[in-house]
């Protein structure tokens, strides 16, 4: 990994995931360029907040990375292959914390396998939580069945203030 963009111990070869992590990695093996193995070294380093590709650029211009396009296209493969989400309400990049263990490793691989996760952003200070809830997603799912719906994807994203945000306002509107 180069120098001052991630631990060193993450490599390309790993999801975010706590758990791959701790285990070493190997569980997943997605083969990255160059460029996208600098774009998710940066938001690694920036897991549980969300950059913008200009936010992105900015970090990788000591390594020589200078046009937004190079950026944007690592961005799309990074997010096709799983290991990156877009948090739609604020147009920024999040690395997946999905703990990938238990799904299908194939030459086929989708890494998708119904992984769609829901987002609570915090507009305070920028903390993202990926959230895996499978009642949510059957209740979705119940939801397009009735309806006649065929959906082809969902963003939910919950927007608000995280606990500290809430309790600091909260402090900061009794005194």
């Amino acid at each position: 990994m180069r120098k001052g963009l991630a631990n060193p111990s993450v490599t390309s070869d790993t999801c975010a995931s706590p758990a791959i992590l701790a285990s070493g990695g190997g569980i997943m093996r997605a083969k990255v360029s160059r460029n996208q193995d600098l774009v998710l070294g940066v938001l690694r380093a920036a897991a549980g907040q969300a950059l913008t590709a200009y936010e992105v650029l900015a970090r990788l211009e000591a390594v020589g990375v200078r046009g937004p396009q190079t950026v944007y296209r690592a961005l799309d493969a990074l997010r096709q292959a799983g290991l990156v989400h877009r948090i739609e309400s604020i147009n920024a990049f999040t690395v997946c914390v999905h703990d990938h263990a238990d799904r299908h490793r194939g030459p086929d691989h989708d890494h998708d396998h119904g992984h769609r996760p829901a987002f609570a952003v915090c507009r305070g200070c920028g903390a993202i939580q990926e959230l895996e809830d499978a009642a949510l997603a059957a209740v979705l799912g119940v939801v397009a069945d009735r309806t006649g719906y065929r959906v082809e994807d969902r963003v939910i994203e919950l927007v608000g203030a995280c606990p500290t945000c809430a309790e600091a306002s909260r402090g900061t509107a009794s005194a």
